[in-house]
């Protein structure tokens, strides 16, 4: 999947913030509780791959989760699930962002370099 944020993450930073949205059907729960265990347990043994690093996991009442993840880029954290969570991955949308608030120098960055792009116009 191409990232249409990633060059102004790799601009701006030289790691990409991005939010997981997990939303599965209840038949796969078992499958998927297997997967993170597994997935958690690689993080809390740091053998995860370089630059992969998961900030928060918020839980969801209706089979799915939101977690806040860092990576080189969006590949490296789509590989990762694939190879750790391959049921979670297919129940996953990868969503790059920003922080707007409180303002980061990224999201500043990011700000300007699309005024001169409109500038330019």
């Amino acid at each position: 999947m191409i990232c249409p944020l990633e060059p102004i993450h790799q601009w701006a930073h030289d790691m990409v913030m991005i939010v997981a949205v997990h939303k599965w059907k209840a038949e796969a729960e078992i499958t998927i509780t297997k997967e993170m265990i597994g997935g958690f347990t690689t993080l809390l043994e740091n053998k995860q791959p370089a630059g992969i690093k998961l900030y928060s996991t918020h839980m969801r009442g209706d089979h799915g989760a939101f977690c806040l993840w860092e990576a080189p880029n969006l590949a490296d954290l789509e590989n990762f699930f694939k190879k750790f969570g391959p049921t979670l991955y297919k129940a996953t949308e990868f969503v790059p962002v920003l922080q707007a608030f409180p303002a980061t120098v990224e999201y500043e960055l990011s700000l300007l370099k699309m005024i001169t792009q409109l500038a330019s116009k």
